[in-house]
């Protein structure tokens, strides 16, 4: 197992872990004896009552990054849970290659370093409780490669500090959709995050559109500036 443990602290979004730091993971049944009299070849019967899971784990992130956000309001909400009725709970989601455990949980240890740099480490521990929805186990949803970039229009003529929108949609159907938007001269076009491309002076230029999760797959837009 080597992805990272992702885990949803009430609605404030899920706290980064380093790929390589392993989560523990432990699902337990307690059993009672059950064993009749008449029990064929003496053999104990035994049945299963409750089930105890406990997950903990450890990572690292930057004190100034969004991770670190999430972070602050977890560490906020296991040492006075108020808006949980004094009870430091939490979801928690768990993803393997092959499951995913989704389950309510009590946030029994929280420890986090306060250091004079940029790096910040934690470390967690949960137990899971009852709640409306029990344990939910769930097939891991699989993962589809980017292949292909299409993007519209596939050439742009505009006059200096003129506009124009792209959009870009990743391939086969399911491919995460993220892309990255660069633009080979930024002294003839630039473009936003957002795909938008801004003249800048009159030249020609080329804007690389490339798969976020996939970045050797990519698509080119030509661009044409001209003076008003």
């Amino acid at each position: 197992m080597n992805r990272p443990l992702r885990w949803r602290p009430l609605r404030w979004g899920r706290v980064p872990r380093r790929r390589g730091d392993e989560p523990e993971f432990t699902l337990e049944w307690e059993t009672t004896d059950a064993t009749a009299d008449d029990s064929i070849g003496a053999l104990r019967e035994n049945l299963a009552t409750f089930q105890t899971l406990s997950v903990s784990g450890d990572g690292t992130l930057k004190a100034s990054g969004a991770g670190a956000a999430n972070l602050i309001e977890l560490t906020k909400h296991v040492a006075n849970p108020i808006a949980t009725g004094g009870q430091p709970v939490v979801w928690v989601r768990m993803t393997f290659p092959d499951l995913t455990f989704t389950f309510f949980a009590i946030l029994s240890n929280l420890s986090r370093s306060a250091p004079f740099d940029d790096v910040v480490t934690y470390s967690f521990e949960a137990s899971a409780t009852a709640s409306d929805y029990g344990l939910i186990v769930e097939d891991t949803p699989s993962v589809v490669t980017p292949t292909s970039v299409t993007v519209t229009p596939a050439t742009v003529s505009i006059t200096e500090g003129a506009t124009q929108a792209l959009t870009a949609t990743v391939g086969p159907a399911g491919a995460p959709q993220a892309v990255t938007y660069t633009s080979a001269s930024n002294a003839v076009a630039t473009v936003s995050a957002a795909g938008v491309v801004t003249g800048v002076a009159a030249g020609t230029t080329t804007i690389t559109v490339r798969s976020a999760t996939a970045p050797n797959v990519t698509a080119t837009v030509s661009v044409t500036v001209t003076e008003p």
